[in-house]
């Protein structure tokens, strides 16, 4: 965090990905974060907050704090 004259500036935010916190900059988008952990935004399922986000969603979803997201990718093989 930052500090500025007493207030403190909130820089990031607390996001539980998979069951596991993770703190975020702050206005992170969905796409952004898919983007920042390489994983290709066709071949995964998003369920943010308890609903499932279909792939047009993604750039428009800005995480707040305290969200939550499930992030499956599916994996081809036999």
């Amino acid at each position: 965090m930052l500090r500025h004259k007493g207030f403190f500036m909130e820089t990031s935010i607390k996001v539980r990905i998979n069951g596991e916190d993770v703190l975020l900059a702050k206005e992170a988008s969905l796409a952004a974060v898919i983007a920042g952990r390489k994983i290709d935004p066709q071949a995964v399922v998003v369920e943010y907050n308890g609903a499932i986000l279909t792939r047009e969603k993604f750039d428009s979803v800005v995480l707040k704090e305290n969200d939550s997201l499930e992030i499956v990718s599916f994996v081809g093989g036999g």
